[in-house]
């Protein structure tokens, strides 16, 4: 008799529950955000008559407030635990999302949106650096890049179904009625979280020697100094660039540019997110076969492709090809990217390394719209929307030239260290 051959494995299958339980809370508070964020560019340019440069401004300023918040949380995390911050800020998000859904709601003066939305931004950044440390934290070295790849289907699995809702529901009840909604999903998260053993959390009776604290200044000198971090940092600045107009705008680009609707906008998205979910495991597996660093070249040129393929697209079937190039690229290159991440870093300063990185990738977050704005609002008069997404193009390629100079940079600090660790243990 002919045995069955065995179904391959889940590259997961095995990992701490914890982790699968931090995976669920990123699925439940990406879907609720995405309820909502995917159309406040479209909301503050379409609805209320800005220009999409101005709201790029606006983006700026709420951004670098989650960069700043990024750089000081991964570094207390290090020093007081992960869990306090991550449910204080999920707690105290979700009160800020509602006051920002009734200032939509009755059409308050931009200013008062601005600043709630800066608040809002600012908040992020105590919960995505430490949650990615925490799971540093929980898992081997060996396990970190499927461990990511869960991490990245639960923000997809929000993704694939949050815009799609939030575009039908902005059909059938005001804009502002459906932050209300979002705020339950941060709520919801913040019950998962609060279920997850912390091991950095201080225990009963035990002092333990926290690492001396850190500024951010000192954290960059340091940067500075270490080639492979600072090709890290400059790389994760031009990723954030690229991959954030896919959230800025390419909204304003469809909806205005384009003539399509917002439920077409959320279909664009969804498809992001199923696509997510069904690549992300053949995904792992090609990181595992050829390595973090050619993984983040070869992703960072697919990105090039799929946004160069915007600016040729006239309706929605060519804007879903563009997507789903930009989606394969995503999948491959955000957990080697974490896993890069992580491997920089000792294990007493995990948080303050991811929190360094995040501040480098907000950075690029924030300055994003306003590329991205600038550009929709001043296109070249010849070929105008091939011209804008093919200068986001030429960001990716620059990009995976920075991170092939990144892996050399690794692996030749590898070596060193290897060398002089033989060298050490031949002495003693």
């Amino acid at each position: 008799m002919f045995a069955l051959p065995r179904r391959p494995r889940a590259p997961w299958t095995g990992l701490d529950p914890r982790i699968t339980r931090i995976a669920i809370a990123r699925a439940i508070n990406t879907f609720g955000l995405s309820l909502v964020m995917t159309f406040l560019g479209v909301y503050i340019v379409k609805e209320r008559g800005y220009s999409a440069a101005l709201y790029g401004v606006l983006a700026l300023i709420a951004n670098l407030g989650q960069s700043a918040t990024s750089a000081w949380a991964g570094e207390l995390s290090d020093r007081i635990g992960r869990r306090p911050l991550i449910t204080g800020a999920l707690s105290i998000r979700a009160g800020v999302i509602v006051a920002l859904g009734t200032l939509v709601l009755v059409h308050a003066p931009l200013w008062a949106i601005a600043i709630v939305f800066f608040v809002s931004s600012a908040l992020r950044g105590c919960f995505e650096p430490v949650a990615y440390a925490l799971v540093a934290d929980i898992v081997t070295p060996e396990q970190r890049v499927p461990a990511y790849g869960l991490q990245r289907m639960g923000v997809n699995l929000g993704w694939a179904a949050g815009p799609a809702l939030g575009g039908l529901l902005v059909m059938v009840m005001p804009y502002g009625a459906v932050f209300y909604l979002s705020a339950l999903g941060m709520i919801a998260a913040n019950l998962v979280m609060a279920g997850v053993d912390d091991p950095r959390a201080p225990q009963v009776g035990v002092r333990p020697e926290p690492p001396p604290p850190a500024r951010l200044r000192d954290s960059l000198r340091a940067a500075a100094e270490h080639p492979p971090m600072l090709a890290l940092l400059v790389g994760t600045v031009l990723f954030a660039l690229v991959h954030t107009q896919m959230f800025t705008a390419l909204g304003i680009h469809v909806t205005r540019n384009l003539g399509l609707s917002e439920r077409s906008l959320g279909l664009i998205y969804t498809l992001n997110g199923v696509l997510v979910l069904l690549l992300q495991w053949p995904a792992l597996s090609l990181i595992e076969r050829f390595g973090v660093g050619r993984v983040l070249v070869v992703a960072s040129l697919g990105f090039g492709l799929g946004f160069g393929l915007i600016g040729v697209a006239s309706g929605l079937g060519g804007i879903l090809i563009a997507m789903a190039a930009i989606t394969v690229a995503e999948v491959a290159f955000a957990p080697a990217h974490q896993a890069a991440t992580a491997a920089a870093s000792d294990a007493r300063r995990l948080g303050a390394t991811f929190g360094l990185v995040g501040f480098a990738q907000t950075l690029g977050v924030a300055f994003a719209p306003l590329l991205g704005g600038l550009l929709l609002d001043h296109p070249p008069h010849a070929h105008p929307w091939l011209a804008v997404w093919s200068t986001i193009a030429t960001l990716a390629v620059a990009m995976a030239g920075v991170f092939a100079i990144q892996a050399r940079l690794s692996a030749r600090a590898r070596a060193v260290r290897g060398a002089a660790d033989a060298g050490a243990v031949a002495v003693g």
